[in-house]
């Protein structure tokens, strides 16, 4: 009984640290969130999150050139934390839902 008391203390204090730590390099990230574009256009470079990014809840993620305007929002940041992964590039057509890159939330 003793054995499993301190196994599940053990479990309970790794979970506690990787919950409240923001994931490093090579750590698994508790919570990611999938950014999904507002828009449909052309992915310009100008403004495009960059890798490794921290960025807070809110901030713009892609812009892009639509029918109408030379420059608009296509996603913002839903939460805050650090971008592990941009799903697009510049020059690229994306549609109203795709994916366009994922957060490590903080």
């Amino acid at each position: 009984m003793r054995g499993r008391i301190l196994a599940l203390a053990g479990v309970i204090a790794v979970l506690s640290v990787a919950l409240a730590a923001p994931a490093a390099p090579g750590q698994t990230c508790p919570t990611i969130e999938e950014v999904r574009s507002s828009l449909t256009g052309e992915v310009l470079a100008d403004g495009l999150v960059r890798l490794d990014a921290r960025v807070r809840e809110g901030d713009p993620l892609v812009f892009v050139r639509t029918a109408t305007k030379p420059r608009e929002v296509a996603a913002r940041a839903k939460v805050s934390g650090t971008v592990i992964d941009v799903l697009v590039r510049p020059q690229q057509i994306i549609t109203l839902g795709t994916a366009v890159a994922r957060i490590c939330r903080t």
